[in-house]
């Protein structure tokens, strides 16, 4: 299964059921170029994530820290940090997702387990993402284990759900016991730097919809316009504008699978200031027309229908027949 779009709130929270209230695991495998932008964009969740890349290479950012998949290594993210993933090289690689709640690590509120094993390593900058390589020893086992765990929730054999959990506590305990972690200044100041992210992010998703500045965005995270730009290329990879563009295109797209607006209201609903400018972005990155892709992507088949399958056809005279 592939979340095409991740759904999120005005928090950059996604919204995504992880799984079940009573067995929160959900394994996806997401092949880049199926997504609507080509790339998983920013988002945060109160699950744990374990992702190994199965082809090409993969770009994770975890807040402000870079790591380069390449196939078959992996990685762990903790639970509450912003984090995106994009293809370096192929477009079409891929990785697999296991999404797991920490609660499944606790056994029960206020157990042992909760208050010294589990709740001390959450919201640590420090402990935010760890790298894993089949040539370290221990790291290779857990790779192995979100293999095993993939192909547990695939087949559901009886009783799948206990071997789960216990290769999940195996995978947990790993992590623990081989990544030292220290709370020190730099962690203390990359909280902030996160908090100050995660601020920004508010203003712009809350917003999106509206004709706002640099120095409007700068405001809310107290910096200048000019301190702004600089911090948040820093953090992201990448411009105000164009996360702003991106943002807008994606909201776009939802627009388009789940209503029948107008291509028009939909350009000016989402913050474009025109219909020719959302349908020229539209085309530049999505590689098609805001009207075949809402022929071609209704809010039915969006889940089953990849990306990557829209003809790329000039339909511009429909689109602006819409208008």
């Amino acid at each position: 299964m592939q979340v095409y779009d991740i759904p999120i709130d005005h928090s950059s929270r996604e919204t995504t059921l992880h799984g079940t209230f009573d067995f929160p695991v959900a394994v996806y495998h997401s092949v880049m170029s199926r997504n609507v932008l080509g790339f998983t964009n920013w988002h945060w969740h109160k699950e744990m994530q374990l992702c190994v890349v199965t082809f090409g290479s993969i770009e994770f950012i975890v807040s402000q820290r870079r790591f380069l998949l390449q196939k078959g290594q992996g990685i762990f993210i903790n639970s509450g940090f912003l984090h995106t993933a994009k293809p370096t090289g192929n477009p079409d690689s891929s990785y697999l997702c296991l999404n797991f709640h920490p609660k499944l690590l606790c056994f029960f509120d206020g157990s042992i387990f909760q208050q010294n094993y589990v709740l001390p390593y959450r919201d640590l900058p420090a402990f935010s993402a760890i790298l894993m390589d089949e040539q370290e020893p221990w790291q290779h086992r857990i790779l192995e284990s979100v293999q095993n765990i993939c192909q547990l929730t695939d087949k559901q054999p009886f009783a799948y759900e206990y071997e789960c959990a216990l290769l999940l506590g195996e995978i947990w305990l790993k992590l623990i016991r081989n990544h030292s972690v220290q709370v020190d200044k730099l962690s203390a100041r990359n909280s902030l730097e996160n908090q100050r992210l995660q601020t920004i992010l508010d203003y712009i998703n809350v917003h999106h919809g509206e004709s706002f500045t640099i120095a409007d965005v700068a405001a809310q995270a107290a910096l200048s316009a000019s301190e702004c730009c600089r911090f948040f290329k820093k953090m992201t990879g990448e411009t105000i504008f164009s996360y702003v563009q991106m943002f807008r295109l994606s909201k776009g797209a939802q627009l388009l699978r789940s209503t029948d607006g107008s291509i028009s209201e939909i350009a000016y609903s989402v913050g474009f200031g025109s219909s020719s400018y959302f349908i020229e972005v539209f085309r530049k990155y999505m590689h098609t027309t805001p009207l075949q892709y809402r022929k071609h992507l209704t809010l039915n088949s969006v889940h089953s229908d990849p990306v990557n399958q829209i003809p790329l056809e000039d339909n511009k005279e429909d689109d602006n027949r819409q208008q």
